[in-house]
């Protein structure tokens, strides 16, 4: 009888190792697969307000600001840029003109070229240690074609 109680008792220890070695495979699947879900959300969330600024930045309009004066178009296309990114950090917003060049949002019928950049924090540990400083850098342009609209609003 005191041995069937010791194999008893080893097999419990036994349990109790392999359920703690799952465990961590586990939580490791599970945090691998959230940390590659939130990159695939970053990256589509990017396309998106590039998507939206770049439709924005064609028509040659302007946004106003909370004094009701009219904001400059390259920070018009900004903002609806950090607007449609949905609270994500975009670290550069970059506008590259055919005809005015680095900094420009074109004028009218001009090609224009933006791209968005964005940094995000991996969260598990084993996946980012395959990263400089566990960030793994997202960077988005798209090249549009600006609508014929008035020169004046090209500022």
């Amino acid at each position: 009888m005191r041995t069937e109680w010791k194999t008893g008792r080893r097999r419990q220890g036994q349990s109790l190792v392999e359920t703690a070695l799952t465990f961590v495979i586990f939580m490791l699947l599970v945090f691998g697969v959230l940390d590659f879900s939130r990159l695939f959300f970053v990256h589509l969330t990017m396309q998106h307000a590039l998507r939206v600024a770049g439709r924005y930045a064609a028509t040659g309009n302007h946004l106003t600001n909370s004094q009701g004066t009219s904001m400059s178009r390259t920070n018009s296309i900004m903002q609806v840029a950090q607007n449609a990114a949905m609270g994500l950090p975009l670290t550069t917003i970059q506008f590259t003109s055919q005809s005015f060049g680095g900094g420009s949002a074109g004028g009218p019928c001009d090609t224009v070229t933006m791209a968005l950049g964005c940094n995000v924090q991996l969260l598990t540990p084993l996946i980012s240690r395959f990263f400089t400083n566990g960030v793994y850098r997202f960077n988005a342009s798209m090249t549009y074609r600006n609508e014929p609209f008035p020169p004046t609003q090209t500022n």
